[in-house]
């Protein structure tokens, strides 16, 4: 997929895991769909940037997409050592980068940004040709007088579409919670079933 020299952080293996399809839940199997992925992007309190698509700061995730075993490892910091199965591309010490490309003006590091926005679309598209990708977190730059001002992980939809699915997902996880308190409520140890 990516160029093996420079693979701006990107982790092959996760991604390869994400568009299995034995990942995915029988029910997007059986009605020939591809699962849906919101791809999220953020930076964490070390200053690295966290590309994933199972945890994020809009918490769009459909479960139900995807074996449950699967989704509970994805969001998971740690599932595989060092990282977890869910995030797909991680760059070290992105703040920093961003302040080298912004304050000092470093052509390196100014080269590095748009290295990793680049490879950011080219996952996306990879992603797209094998997920029903329904968002993206892209790198958007601003500029003054020619020189970047600010990098910074932007949705790609309207501010309106992504509030809708945002509200969803809760609608969503709150049905999800309520069926499971009523399985609780209704359980019958003496029941053998």
């Amino acid at each position: 997929m990516f160029d093996d020299d420079y693979a701006c952080g990107l982790n092959q293996e996760n991604v390869d895991v994400l568009i299995y399809p034995a990942n995915w839940s029988i029910a997007v199997r059986d009605e020939n769909r591809k699962p849906r992925v919101f791809l999220h992007a953020r930076v964490n309190q070390k200053g690295n940037a966290e590309i994933n698509w199972a945890r994020g700061d809009h918490d769009i995730i459909y479960e139900e997409d995807f074996l449950a075993r699967y989704v509970n490892a994805a969001q998971s910091a740690y599932s595989v050592p060092w990282r977890g199965v869910g995030e797909l591309m991680w760059w070290k010490d992105y703040e920093l980068l961003v302040s080298n490309a912004i304050v000092r003006r470093s052509p390196v590091a100014t080269a590095l940004l748009y290295a990793h926005a680049a490879s950011l679309k080219e996952l996306a598209f990879v992603l797209a040709q094998h997920v029903n990708l329904v968002g993206v977190m892209a790198l958007s730059f601003t500029y003054q007088d020619g020189e970047i001002t600010s990098a910074d992980f932007m949705p790609t939809l309207p501010d309106d579409q992504l509030q809708e699915m945002i509200q969803e997902r809760r609608k969503r996880k709150a049905a999800t919670l309520r069926e499971a308190v009523d399985r609780m409520a209704n359980f019958d140890p003496e029941d053998p079933e």
